[in-house]
Parts: C-alpha cells; structure tokens; sequence
C-alpha cells in the first residue's frame, strides 16, 4: 500500500514538475522566431523569452490568416533550441479583376508579393461574376487555358476570350460553359486551317456551326 502511495506521489511530482518547466522555470523559451513561405515583411506577437508552452499554434496562426492573401500559417516550435518557425502558404493568384487576385479555390484577394505578371485579365460587372469566369477558365484545356490573355463576361454568363498565339490576337466568341471539350476541338481545327492565319474572330456559341470573321 505505502509502495502504491509512493508511487503515485512520484508520479504527481513528475506530471508537476513537467508542468512547471515548462509553464513557469526558464527553461523551454522562445530563443527565436522564424517566418517563412513570404517575400512580405511580417512580424509576429511572439516575444523572446516567451515560455514555448504558452505559444498557442491556433492563436498564431489566426494572426496570419486574418490576411485574405494567405492561405494557411502552420507553426512549428523546437523544445530543444527554443526556435519558433512558422510557415506561411500564399494564395496563388490564376487570374485578375481589377486590383484583386483571384485563386484556384475561387477566393479573392489583394496583391502583395505574388507574380501577377501574363495573368489573364476578367472584364465584369461584379467580383462574384469573376469568380465564376474564374472556376470556368481553370476547367478550360491547357491548350486554350495558357493563351488567353483576357476574359470578358457577357450576359448569362457567357464568355468572350482574347487568345494571343504568338504574334495573332484572336477574339473567341464561346458562349456557355458548356461542351467544352468540343469548342477546342473545332477551335484548333479552324486555326490550323492555311486560310484562316489572318482571322480576328471566331464565333464557337455554337460549335457545330462555328462563325469565322
């Protein structure tokens, strides 16, 4: 019984001991904080000499992701050095509207450090409506995808997209986002053919019976 009782004080002891060291004693302190994954000047609350156990990962990481261009901070903390790194994942912008940056996820946002240089631009009427030409051009093919240069929304939303291939700008008519896969078919047919080098425009809103100008 007193073995039992002895064992149970040590192990209360231990489990105290734990929690002062790392909760109180000044062992186990932030020695420095690391912020990584951003060219942007950022700072954190996180103070030198801090008890390690006190950093709470979720408080920090809302502190970064208050910020709509990133889109999660992790933190990691070493009991051994007393380093603090935090890790931050920027929104990659696929496409502009105005001066915001839209993502894959279809989340807007401002610009600070991202290459927005070459993004295809979206003409529309609202922020919402250029989310949805957002999510219609990531469902393009790559063919058609890496050469537009500029999305314009029209009535029900329809699409109107500048392809610049080398030196030629083409204006596609493409209507809905609908049979997708058919319009670049009848695209790539139209723009191989030798007598349509020089076209401006193609009409594929209806691509068994495409107009070109």
């Amino acid at each position: 019984m007193k073995q039992r009782s002895l064992a149970l004080a040590l192990t209360i002891a231990l489990f105290a001991g734990a929690a002062y060291a790392l909760g109180w004693s000044t062992l186990f302190t932030v020695s420095s904080v690391e912020i990584k994954g951003t060219k942007a000047v950022m700072a954190s609350t996180i103070k030198i000499g801090q008890k390690l156990a006190r950093v709470e990962p979720r408080a920090v990481a809302a502190e970064f992701e208050k910020f709509d261009w990133i889109k999660r901070a992790d933190l990691s903390r070493n009991w051994v050095s007393g380093k603090v790194t935090i890790s931050l994942t920027e929104r990659i912008p696929i496409a502009m509207y105005n001066d915001r940056a839209i993502d894959s996820d279809g989340v807007d946002f401002a610009v600070t450090t991202q290459e927005v240089k070459g993004l295809p631009r979206i003409q529309g009427i609202s922020i919402e409506s250029a989310v949805a030409a957002s999510a219609f051009f990531m469902g393009l093919p790559p063919e058609i995808a890496d050469s537009v240069s500029l999305i314009k929304i029209r009535g029900a939303q329809s699409y109107l997209l500048e392809i610049v291939t080398g030196r030629q700008s083409i204006e596609v008519l493409w209507g809905q986002d609908e049979e997708n896969a058919l319009k670049t078919k009848v695209y790539k047919a139209l723009i191989a053919q030798p007598e349509n080098k020089t076209i401006r425009r193609i009409d594929l809103s209806a691509p068994h019976a495409p107009i070109v100008k």
